[in-house]
């Protein structure tokens, strides 16, 4: 891939990708077995991995000159890798923590993204002691509008931060809940450098609470006086935190080398603000080709925490972060989502459109040479693809999120209640002994609980399908067409009024 035109190709083809560039592996990896099982897991399988939408006003890629960096171009310009020596990454608080997370300018609890770059990278993360750096020599700074906030030089604070990097670290970030800005700029959310292997990351607009003005009138003085809240509401915290997973995710991978992401939605694609960042990269991961980066990089590496299995730490990794996600509760809900769509459509082996077409016709072709006559036959190709590739795959993935966002506590199985408030949300008009019927007959095995494959099955490919099944599809491609029209009427709305 060159282009996000090529991932609307690849897309809309349905084809699986082949993997090339096969000789900048290590050795160790570069078995056949090894590059197969790696093909597989990184197609570009919808809905998960949507390709970017053309540019368009008030987005990253509208106003972006970068150009794209292919996987090629990443292993052209040997990007920095993990060593022996330089493996870890420290977080630097350089806001005093204290005062209870209710407060408005209360860091969050770093150990909580400790966790979640541990969880990403798969490196060792480390959080240093709080540093009043901000407030010491050589670093300017100015009044900002907001109360008596000051701002502070995000390029001063680098030239400190650099200098308090340990002797093991790969990389420094410092993070702050005061506000930053740049000689150019009127305020900056991160600053780096990469070839300093520092940062600096300013929480502060990512507060819900911070944008919260009060004005009332100061009759005296004749004049309106602004107000701020010191309070956080219900809800500023989790948003705050979820902002700072997107962030600190997205900024730590440069340091790997990796520019903005140009082919699919993914949390390295570029973002012109919180409203294209909320909407887009703090729902999804890395796509198949910033995850083929990473792997790579991390397989290059001198570390002794090199992955020895590259399929298998894509995996794991996806089930680390889902881990991370589940304890942080409703911070990272989309996400959550994500990760247990993702891991369904591993487990469940799921081939893209044309893929899968070709082994329905295998399987059909199998049947016959096993004696059945011409008619049996087709009978059973007919069973085997009841629906078009292409809208098999979309099925597939749409049922693989409705079961994910149904499955409350997330193993994978959905008991009786879960399964009936499914069916509920999907047609109001089933009644509870017909979700009871649907239920046992989506339960193959009898041991009280539906599980994704039994799920897909059910619906898919059903031994004898009834009313309920066709009807359950039919309302789910309504939703979707629904959905993508929903989509494309917005689009629409970004575009000058003149055209």
């Amino acid at each position: 891939m060159e282009h996000h035109e090529d991932a609307a190709k690849v897309m809309a083809e349905g084809k699986e990708l082949e993997l090339e560039l096969e000789e900048v592996y290590p050795e160790k990896h570069r078995t056949t077995v090894e590059m197969h099982k790696l093909q597989r897991i990184l197609q570009p399988l919808s809905p998960l991995f949507l390709p970017q939408l053309p540019p368009i006003p008030d987005t990253w890629m509208f106003e972006s000159k970068e150009t794209p960096q292919s996987f090629k171009d990443y292993v052209l310009e040997r990007p920095p890798a993990p060593a022996r020596a330089h493996y870890k990454i420290y977080l630097l608080p350089l806001t005093e923590p204290g005062g209870g997370h209710e407060h408005v300018g209360t860091l969050p609890d770093l150990r909580i993204l400790q966790r979640f770059v541990e969880a990403w990278f798969d490196l060792p993360c480390k959080v240093l002691p709080f540093d009043p750096l901000l407030t010491g020599k050589g670093i300017a700074s100015r009044g900002n509008g907001h109360g008596n906030d000051l701002q502070y030089h995000a390029k001063d604070s680098l030239r400190q931060i650099r200098i308090r990097l340990p002797m093991d670290g790969f990389c420094i970030i410092g993070i702050t809940m005061a506000d930053l800005f740049e000689s150019s700029q009127m305020f900056v959310h991160s600053s780096l450098s990469l070839r300093d292997r520092a940062g600096i990351f300013s929480l502060c607009r990512l507060d819900p609470a911070w944008y919260r003005v009060s004005c009332q009138m100061d009759f005296n003085a004749l004049r309106v006086v602004e107000g701020y809240p010191k309070e956080r509401r219900e809800g500023d915290l989790e948003t705050l935190l979820r902002r700072a997973h997107g962030m600190l995710s997205h900024d730590l991978g440069h340091f790997f080398g990796m520019r903005h992401c140009q082919f699919y939605l993914c949390r390295m694609q570029g973002s012109s603000g919180l409203h294209e960042s909320d909407a887009n990269q703090d729902q999804v991961d890395l796509c198949p080709v910033c995850l083929r980066k990473l792997s790579w990089n991390l397989a290059c590496g001198t570390h002794e925490a090199s992955p020895p299995d590259l399929t298998t730490w894509c995996i794991l990794r996806y089930r680390r972060l889902l881990a991370h996600a589940e304890r942080l509760g409703p911070v990272l809900h989309a996400y959550k989502l994500w990760l247990r769509s993702r891991l369904a459509q591993l487990d469940f082996n799921v081939l893209p459109a044309a893929a899968a077409a070709a082994a329905a016709v295998s399987v059909a072709s199998a049947v016959r040479k096993d004696g059945l006559e011409e008619e049996e036959a087709e009978q059973a190709q007919v069973d085997v693809i009841q629906l078009t590739p292409d809208s098999r795959a979309k099925h597939e993935a749409e049922l693989l999120m409705l079961f994910s966002r149904h499955d409350e506590d997330g193993d994978g199985r959905m008991k009786v209640k879960e399964f009936c408030r499914l069916i509920s949300s999907v047609d109001e008009a089933f009644s509870a002994i017909s979700a009871m019927k649907m239920f046992e007959a989506a339960d193959v095995n009898k041991d009280g609980s539906v599980e994704v494959k039994e799920f897909l099955s059910w619906l898919l490919l059903p031994d004898d399908p009834g009313e309920a099944e066709v009807r359950i599809l039919k309302r789910l491609s309504a939703v979707s067409r629904l959905a993508r029209q929903h989509t494309s009427e917005e689009e629409l709305d970004f575009l000058p009024k003149h055209l």
